[in-house]
């Protein structure tokens, strides 16, 4: 900045070569004609003329910061008569908005303004000092001053021309729910506001009433957005299969008495729980409605949510943090098929203690792989019937003679899987001579039961 002020300054310079009366009488009095002037000067080292850029350029701060008070006195004085009936016809309640404008629009014109000061400057060798003066008279500041003021309301007045048009598309936008394309545009107009200056009037519209206007509709806007869950947000499905389920919500703005569909709004699936496929981007409709399909389940506990897109629309407008806070969370269960249908087991035997055992022994094992067993109302029923036969507890060696060994049973088991819904026979199957030993009786009993057991569960299992 400071250099490129020294270039346009050069214009006005002229270096003395004799002492000027304002070196010579500095601190006694002024020296331009109205007084609105700045004198600075630095020290220098001889033997190093490299020093005196620097000290040309430390004097000519301290002249521009000395210059800078009355300057600004000035220029501010006069914005203030200029805008005077502009800033009567702003209510009470802008007052201070009117004030920071005055403000903006002064230091404005002041950069404007300061690259056109007359300038001399002289170095004095004897003292090692580098001297700057710079000045400008009223008469050409008040010129100046209104040049700035007149570019600066004429672009005023084009933005605030541009900004009304598009305030009367916002609505527009609004009530066909293109809530984006609203969003971006009264952002838009915020930033093209920043560009006025001072205090612009059009179609009995200034712009500092304008920006809070645009302001308020914003925040209704962000206030009145609303997600709807269409669907039940807990659903129950299947596991590790092809579905063909849709999450439904609904997003709507409930605005001046009106419920608007939001259209185009870019939605995202997430799993915050649980993984699998699902539709993970979708835009509203006409309707506001978006679906998300899923299409398989590879958790039994999944959570999604379903939540406006930041990514896209980070990319489109500003302040995102209201979007953050509109969400829908699904609690979804997927249970593999086993699960969802229920199981009878009945077992036949003459021995209750081998039937009660045989068939707790079955529950569990099918238990353990997900199978949904039931004693009182069940999709399938598996009907199983067994026998046991004592062998005894002596072998046949090769040579024809009998040893003591274990304890023996032979059993065989033989059971039918079928749909209650209509007796159908889905699965059956015989088990025969499986043998089982122990040091007792009862021992080989069981052992010959718990083989039998494993046989018919491993076979359902891996068959339905």
């Amino acid at each position: 900045m400071i250099y490129i002020l020294l270039v346009s300054l050069l214009f006005f310079c002229c270096v003395s070569t004799r002492t000027p009366v304002w070196v010579k009488e500095f601190g006694t009095k002024t020296f331009s004609k109205d007084g609105i002037e700045g004198i600075g000067f630095a020290k220098f080292d001889k033997k190093d003329k490299s020093t005196l850029i620097h000290a040309r350029e430390t004097a000519y701060k301290e002249a521009i910061k000395n210059l800078s008070i009355k300057l600004k006195t000035e220029i501010k004085g006069t914005i203030q008569r200029h805008l005077q009936d502009k800033i009567t016809q702003i209510d009470k309640k802008y007052e201070i908005q009117s004030l920071d404008q005055i403000e903006i629009l002064t230091n404005v014109t002041f950069d404007a303004v300061l690259g056109r000061k007359y300038f001399e400057e002289f170095i004095d060798y004897k003292n090692s000092l580098y001297w700057v003066y710079v000045w400008t008279t009223k008469s050409e500041l008040q010129r100046m001053i209104l040049e700035e003021i007149a570019k600066q309301e004429s672009k005023n007045n084009e933005i605030m021309k541009i900004s009304l048009q598009q305030l009367k598309v916002v609505d527009e936008y609004i009530y066909s729910g293109k809530i984006i394309l609203a969003i971006k545009l009264l952002q838009q107009i915020l930033s093209q506001c920043e560009e006025i200056k001072g205090i612009a009037f059009l179609e009995d519209k200034d712009n500092i009433s304008l920006r809070g206007d645009v302001e308020i509709k914003l925040k209704k806007i962000f206030s009145s957005l609303v997600m709807i869950p269409i669907s039940s947000t807990t659903i129950e499905t299947f596991k590790e299969q092809p579905i063909d389920i849709d999450i439904i919500v609904r997003f709507i703005l409930k605005y001046e008495g009106y419920e608007i569909p939001v259209v185009l709004f870019p939605l995202t699936a997430k799993f915050l729980k649980g993984f699998g496929d699902i539709e993970n981007k979708i835009y509203t409709d006409t309707n506001g409605v978006a679906r998300f399909k899923i299409y398989k389940l590879k958790s039994k506990e999944n959570l999604i949510e379903i939540s406006p897109d930041l990514d896209e629309l980070n990319r489109q407008i500003l302040d995102l943090d209201v979007f953050s806070q509109l969400k829908i969370v699904y609690t979804v269960i997927a249970k593999s098929i086993r699960e969802t249908k229920k199981i009878g087991v009945k077992v036949k035997n003459g021995d209750f203690s081998a039937v009660s055992f045989l068939r707790n022994e079955i529950i569990s094992q099918l238990k353990s792989a997900n199978f949904n067993i039931s004693d009182d109302f069940y999709d399938f029923i598996i009907e199983i019937f067994f026998e046991l036969e004592y062998i005894g507890d002596k072998i046949t060696l090769p040579n024809g003679t009998q040893t003591q060994f274990a304890e023996v049973y032979s059993g065989s088991i033989f059971f039918e899987l079928k749909s209650t819904k209509d007796n159908n026979l889905i699965l059956s199957k015989t088990f025969s001579d499986i043998k089982g030993f122990g040091k007792t009786k009862k021992e080989s009993q069981l052992s010959t039961i718990k083989k039998l057991s494993e046989l018919v569960a491993n076979y359902i299992i891996e068959n339905f």
